[in-house]
């Protein structure tokens, strides 16, 4: 007996239809397109919001016949790539979700379907996943690694059935990520992580944190949703199923495994099994099969488990299904997920302008910055700016405070025109010392924002995800006076982000993010004393690492600016010896 992954099906189906694509403020978690209301004259002396910027990314080059078209062949042709890497074959009659039910996709509205076919090698399948951004959805590495998902791959959303003419829509897939370290041997890091092409308006899930052993404890109940294989026909289910689960112990995974396949292959720590043994039948048997790979293993609203690998024929004696262990990779995952930047390719860019109000833009080469690109002039009242996704539609607003009329103004897409505008930010306000925006600092899947004011009082934002913000939470009394707050993203490998102060000293303090909002931080670590940089950029990922960066300026009349990369390391090493990215920045009077 050996390990099977969960993915394959196949089934003649009728067409899909896609319905064009609708942007609506949604229930918690989906995309919200209803934007605050914008100042009448936008900000003042700035110019049109977006002029110059780059265009984003349209809907998928391919038509929706295309589409359509890759998902049925995914469907009715679907191969099986077996775990040891050997030639696919025709799967073996297996089981759907076994002793499951049918459900919709109301009650599961970020569930997705994964068609991929490769035309020219005959390449075709099928996988499930979960939509975790309006953009992103959370799968199996072993449906994405080695495939060429944005030239052979479609995404189905809102259909609970495989054949859905009226209500799916139907997107084609931008990018794609699998970890690194996925082994089809092993069957190790089995999870991923694709960017549409368009972002979706539903409702998404939210990754188990670092934290939240308790979604594992033994007996706790999940539930997977998946369009498996029928048992007897070797079709795909026709509808949208579920089956709920109990968490197993690791060690007893592992015992009964090990005595089924004859060898080690559960790996305690990257991967988590759920259900009660497999009776050698479908009666009495509960448990994913082939088909419903990539899918969600679901425990308290969040994705503890992604479908990844069991037994052959899915029903053998004592076995259990396996799933990646979600909480383990969200370190890895979720800054794929939060990768907004303005070229759209996962590395963040510079903008920078002149005191004469001309802004530039400066694009991550991965290891270094482009010649510089003039975007427009009137930048001149801006006091600051920051970088941001804070609607989480992929696309990166701009965040500024206007000198003239000291208030905070955002440049959003706006998904209706297809155009860049301002709306100005009615929720925080304009006069405080410092500013950041992190991240999610609150475990809600939407950014927020920390400012200081002049006595050292601190605030947390926590954000509505459509550009505003709830109501402000003291979390520093009077001690942070003179301190400047920096962050975007996970500085420490732990999947939450993290918080840079810098003291008036000029002492950096790392901060590490908890995800809890009374308390969103846990004890302070110094990360750098002498940083007297006339800049401090902190806006993502500027390498494609996955790793947040920080960039930082020389205060001298040679104007270096430097890479400090990220290491995930909390301590002193939190940065890479620094790289210089050139010198003459002193030339600009706001970086960001």
């Amino acid at each position: 007996m050996k390990p099977v992954l969960r993915g394959r099906g196949r089934r003649a189906l009728t067409g899909l239809s896609a319905a064009t694509v609708a942007f609506a403020l949604g229930c918690a978690g989906a995309l919200a397109a209803v934007q605050p209301a914008a100042a009448a004259d936008g900000p003042h002396g700035l110019p049109e919001a977006g002029l110059d910027r780059p265009a984003p990314p349209r809907p998928s080059k391919a038509t929706e016949k295309e589409l359509r078209e890759r998902l049925l062949a995914a469907q009715e042709h679907n191969a099986t790539r077996e775990p040891d890497g050997s030639a696919r074959k025709k799967p073996g009659v297996s089981p759907y979700i076994i002793g499951g039910s049918e459900t919709t996709i109301e009650q599961a509205p970020w569930m997705v379907q994964l068609g991929y076919h490769d035309e020219a090698t005959g390449d075709s399948y099928f996988c499930g996943g979960a939509l975790v951004a309006p953009n992103k959805v959370l799968t199996a590495a072993h449906c994405v690694a080695g495939l060429d998902w944005a030239r052979n791959g479609a995404v189905l959303a809102g259909a609970t059935d495989l054949d859905d003419t009226t209500n799916g829509t139907l997107v084609g897939v931008h990018g794609q990520w699998s970890h690194p370290r996925y082994n089809p041997q092993t069957i190790k890091d089995d999870i991923a992580v694709l960017t549409l092409s368009t972002p979706l308006d539903r409702a998404w899930l939210r990754l188990a944190a670092s934290h939240d052993s308790g979604l594992y404890k033994p007996g706790t109940t999940g539930t997977v949703y998946g369009w498996g294989l029928t048992s007897g026909s070797g079709q795909l289910a026709t509808k949208l199923r579920k089956a709920q689960l109990p968490m197993v112990a690791d060690s007893t995974c592992d015992s009964a495994l090990g005595g089924i396949i004859g060898e080690d292959v559960f790996a305690e720590g990257s991967m988590v099994c759920a259900g009660t043994p497999a009776s050698g039948g479908d009666e009495g048997t509960t448990s994913p099969c082939n088909g419903d790979s990539g899918g969600p293993l679901v425990v308290n609203g969040r994705i503890a488990g992604v479908v990844s690998w069991g037994v052959e024929g899915c029903t053998a004696k004592g076995a259990y299904p396996v799933f990646s262990k979600v909480s383990s990779y969200t370190w890895a995952a979720q800054p794929r997920i939060d990768d907004a930047d303005l070229t759209f390719d996962g590395r963040t860019d510079l903008l920078a302008r002149t005191p004469s109000g001309g802004l530039f833009q400066q694009n991550s080469t991965g290891n270094g910055l482009t010649q510089r690109e003039f975007q427009s002039h009137g930048w001149e009242t801006a006091s600051w700016g920051l970088q941001a996704d804070l609607d989480r539609d992929w696309y990166q607003d701009l965040i500024i405070r206007d000198s003239v009329d000291g208030r905070l103004y955002r440049s959003y897409l706006d998904h209706g025109s297809w155009t860049w505008k301002w709306a100005r930010m009615t929720s925080v306000w304009g006069g405080y010392r410092s500013y950041a925006i992190p991240g999610d600092l609150t475990g809600d899947a939407r950014p927020d924002l920390v400012a200081v004011d002049a006595n050292g009082d601190t605030y947390l934002y926590p954000g509505k995800g459509n550009g505003e913000f709830n109501a402000k939470i003291k979390v520093v009394s009077g001690s942070w006076k003179g301190v400047k707050v920096y962050g975007h993203g996970d500085l420490t490998g732990d999947g939450k982000p993290d918080l840079l102060a810098k003291d008036s000293a000029n002492t950096v303090w790392l901060y590490r993010g908890t995800g809890n909002a009374k308390d969103p931080w846990s004890g302070r670590i110094k990360a750098r004393t002498g940083w007297n940089f006339s800049a401090i950029v902190t806006s993502g990922d500027l390498t494609g690492d996955g790793i947040a960066d920080l960039l930082a300026r020389d205060p001298g009349s040679n104007g270096t600016l430097w890479l400090y990369k990220g290491t995930n390391k909390a301590s002193a090493d939190l940065f890479a010896p620094r790289v210089s990215l050139g010198t003459g920045f002193n030339q600009y009077n706001l970086l960001f």
